[in-house]
C-alpha cells in the first residue's frame, strides 16, 4: 500500500512539475547545467527527461510487481505469479486513467505496457528468488 501510495504521489504532479524534476535529476548527474533543466524546446533534454521519466516507471512497476507478489506469496493463495502481474498492471492501468485528469498529463497505453513489463520482470525475479531459496533451504 505504500509502494502504491508513492506511485500515486509521483503520478499526480502536473506535467511541468515532473519536467523539472526529471530534469533536476540531470543537473544532479551531471548531464546538465543548473539551469538548463527548466529550457524548454532543446531536444536533447526533452529526450533525456523522458529517459528519467520512463526509467522512474520500471523502477516503480518492477517493484509494485515485486511487492504484490511477495504479499500473494505470503498469504499461501494459488496463481502467485500471475495474480501478482495482474494486479500491478490492474493498478498501472488505473494510474494511467487517473493521469488523464491532471494538469498537462495523459492516459498513455504505451505506459500501461511498460509499466506491466517493469511488474512481470519484478514477478519473475522474486519467482527466482523463491525458487532459489525453495530449493537451497528445502521450505
Amino acid at each position: 500500500m505504500i509502494w502504491m501510495s508513492i506511485i500515486f504521489y509521483f503520478s499526480n504532479q502536473p506535467a511541468e512539475i515532473s519536467r523539472i524534476q526529471s530534469g533536476k535529476i540531470l543537473v544532479d548527474m551531471e548531464v546538465l547545467k543548473s539551469g538548463e533543466e527548466t529550457i524548454v524546446g532543446d531536444s536533447r533534454i526533452f529526450q533525456l527527461q523522458k529517459l528519467i521519466r520512463k526509467s522512474a516507471h520500471f523502477i516503480e512497476y518492477c517493484g509494485l510487481g515485486t511487492l504484490m507478489t511477495l504479499s500473494i506469496y505470503f498469504m499461501n493463495t494459488s496463481k502467485i505469479y500471475i495474480k501478482g502481474w495482474s494486479y500491478s498492471t490492474i493498478y498501472a492501468a488505473s494510474d494511467e486513467i487517473h493521469q488523464y485528469f491532471i494538469p498537462g498529463r495523459g492516459a498513455m497505453l504505451r505506459d500501461v505496457y511498460l509499466d506491466s513489463i517493469a511488474a512481470l520482470t519484478g514477478t519473475i525475479i522474486i519467482f527466482i528468488i523463491i525458487k532459489v531459496l525453495n530449493k537451497r533451504f528445502r521450505f
